[in-house]
């Protein structure tokens, strides 16, 4: 009975701590997605410029540290698809054509 009860003690920690650390992991991911047009007008004319004809569908802001962070998503008019991570500050961080 004793056994049991440590066996079920500790298995109820594992499960406890486990599920803490998928909790923590989560709350780690503070994307948020936004529309397009509350992207500042000085990260749009930047990712404009270095991909002239994309059209941006697709906006996510995120908070690293005390800086923000933007991920677009958008399409040139040959279809090729593209996810820019840029500083709000205009620093590309990545440019990534997708397949």
């Amino acid at each position: 009975m004793v056994r049991t009860m440590k066996k079920h003690t500790i298995l109820s920690v594992i499960t406890l701590l486990t599920l803490t650390l998928i909790t923590a992991c989560a709350d780690n991911n503070n994307d948020t997605e936004i529309p397009v047009s509350d992207v500042p007008a000085n990260v749009i004319t930047i990712v404009q410029n270095i991909l002239p004809g994309i059209i941006l569908n697709e906006a996510e802001k995120e908070l690293e540290g005390e800086t923000v962070i933007y991920e677009l998503e958008g399409k040139l008019i040959n279809g090729k698809k593209y996810e820019i991570e840029i500083t709000e500050f205009g620093e590309i961080i990545k440019i990534e054509l997708e397949n």
